[in-house]
């Protein structure tokens, strides 16, 4: 028997090339960020829908199941972008028997369960709904009951999927503003808007109590071993492995 829920799906591009728009951090750093970000994302995802990840980074399911994060991944056969990479997806939800999909960016890193609730709620009228960034240029949210998915990420995504036949999902169909799945990171400012909202766990532990993302710095740690960090005011905030 097919699955009355949808599948929420997240492409997740490899470290080195992800969230290249933060180049203004240092590599590390915007890697980390990029990773917390998709982690925080796929949190509140899991916590509402059966989650399906599509990367071509092949050590992507251990990582995510040693920060307790339920989601199945499959490997995308070939890097050729995030729209690709969701229609396979697409494909494996539907070879699961999922009733459709949800597809989210990876980089919501205020994005509350609540909020997931609201649009699958608003969502369940049409066969293809999509919600806007806080910009109205962009995509966060597409979602496709008993449709094709047909994606149009990237770009001018808004105008792509409304002219594709999608219905934009407002502030009157949503019930609120929902601020938080609307509030995707391209820039140092979305970063700091996205902190006013309310930082998932993973992405608030590079920020200090003033609201400050931390400075990061290379440190030896007791054991003689150097590991990135994340520091602030001489407190390490947040290390990991180099």
């Amino acid at each position: 028997m097919g699955r009355r829920e949808p599948a929420a799906l997240v492409a997740l591009k490899p470290a080195e090339i992800a969230k290249s728009r933060l180049a203004t951090f240092p590599d590390p750093l915007r890697q980390r960020l990029a990773w917390t970000m998709a982690l925080d994302t796929l949190r509140s995802l899991t916590a509402v829908l059966p989650v399906i990840v599509i990367s071509t980074q092949p050590d992507l399911n251990a990582r995510l199941r040693a920060e307790q994060i339920s989601a199945q991944v499959v490997t995308e056969p070939v890097a050729s972008g995030v729209n690709a990479a969701l229609r396979h997806g697409e494909e494996a939800a539907a070879a699961a028997g999922f009733a459709g999909t949800l597809a989210c960016v990876g980089d919501l890193p205020a994005l509350q369960p609540t909020s997931v609730k609201a649009v699958l709620k608003a969502a369940a009228e049409v066969p293809r709904a999509f919600v806007a960034d806080t910009s109205g240029i962009g995509t966060t949210m597409l979602i496709a009951i008993g449709a094709s998915l047909n994606p149009h990420f990237q770009g001018r995504s808004a105008v792509a999927h409304q002219a594709s036949g999608a219905v934009a999902l407002g502030h009157a169909e949503l019930g609120g503003q929902v601020a938080d799945a609307r509030r995707d990171v391209d820039g140092e400012a979305d970063l700091y808007d996205a902190y006013q909202l309310g930082l998932g766990p993973a992405t608030r532990q590079l920020f200090d109590a003033r609201g400050r993302l931390g400075r990061y710095e290379l440190i030896t740690v007791s054991n003689g071993q150097r590991r990135h960090a994340v520091v602030s005011e001489g407190q390490v905030l947040s290390a990991w492995p180099t």
